[in-house]
């Protein structure tokens, strides 16, 4: 695995709980993939809401043990802090109910944060689906990928029944040099796009429509594929005992453009984002503590 790099990396959207029937853990997609980003050695921060309240304080305190800079963390008054009800369902895998609206769907001063944010200087974007139907959000997403312009920007889709559109997911494309979508995803994405699910197909038609370098399908236990430059790329799934697969995704997510902004060959990053996964599959929770030298 290549060594750690100083690389900023920003994450926009949900921070909230997600309510298990054993009790809250903290997440939200993107805050997930900025939280590993942090302990692969990568300086982060991370752009939402929370509300005035027990949870919000409690987000924020788990925030900064994890080592995520709350510089824009923004404290929304008349707000609840966001909070996901999950039935976990091994099977078919967990449903979830977003309460709306929350702190996180409020952004504060655009102008104010992006001055804020070009200052930092991130090397990187995440950003996912969720959030960003608040149309300050959305913007706000907009201006980091058009005006601070960072190298890397990788949208997460990760849809979630009833909390997404179309035109949403084409708009959020625009911003992404990089995609990243689960098998069934890949299809939805597909179907609006007008091509096929192959990883060749729908990276193509993804360079071409929206200049998207990099597109990376996950297929959990039947492992992903990555479409780089007209190549593709497979790595099989990796048997591990799953104990929980909320987060697993996220944190293949943040191996993989780790290994991007490192500098690895596209192939490796897979390779890293696969074994990731698996290993916070094979644990409880969205965050659950993992060391380095595991993924060695």
């Amino acid at each position: 695995m290549a060594g750690r790099v100083d690389v900023r990396i920003i994450g926009v959207g949900e921070l909230l709980w997600d309510l298990f029937p054993d009790g809250p853990r903290l997440g939200g997609a993107p805050f997930n993939v900025i939280a590993n980003l942090r302990r692969l050695g990568h300086r982060v921060a991370f752009v939402t809401a929370i509300g005035d309240d027990r949870l919000g304080r409690a987000a924020l305190a788990a925030a900064d043990d994890l080592g995520v800079d709350a510089t824009f963390i923004s404290t929304a008054l008349d707000l609840p802090t966001g909070t996901v009800e999950v039935t976990p369902d091994p099977v078919e895998g967990h449903r979830f109910a977003i309460r709306s609206p929350a702190a996180y769907e409020s952004i504060g001063d655009g102008d104010a944060l992006v001055a804020r944010i070009r200052t930092w200087g991130p090397g990187a974007l995440v950003y996912g689906t969720l959030a960003q139907r608040s149309d300050g959000v959305r913007e706000l997403t907009r201006r980091i990928a058009s005006e601070v312009r960072p190298a890397y920007r990788l949208y997460d889709v990760n849809l979630r029944e009833g909390c997404w559109t179309p035109s949403l997911v084409i708009d959020l494309l625009g911003d992404a040099t990089i995609v990243k979508v689960n098998e069934h995803e890949s299809e939805t994405l597909a179907d609006l796009l007008g091509t096929s699910a192959d990883p060749r197909a729908l990276g193509t038609r993804l360079a071409e429509r929206f200049g998207v370098a990099l597109v990376c399908i996950t297929r959990g236990a039947g492992g992903a594929s990555l479409w780089a430059a007209g190549t593709e790329r497979s790595v099989a799934g990796m048997r591990v005992g799953v104990r929980d697969t909320v987060g697993a995704g996220d944190a293949f997510a943040a191996a993989l453009i780790h290994g991007l902004v490192s500098g690895m060959p596209p192939g490796d990053a897979l390779e890293l984002a696969n074994r990731l996964g698996a290993l916070v599959a094979s644990r409880a929770g969205a965050l659950p503590p993992w060391r380095l030298d595991e993924l060695a």
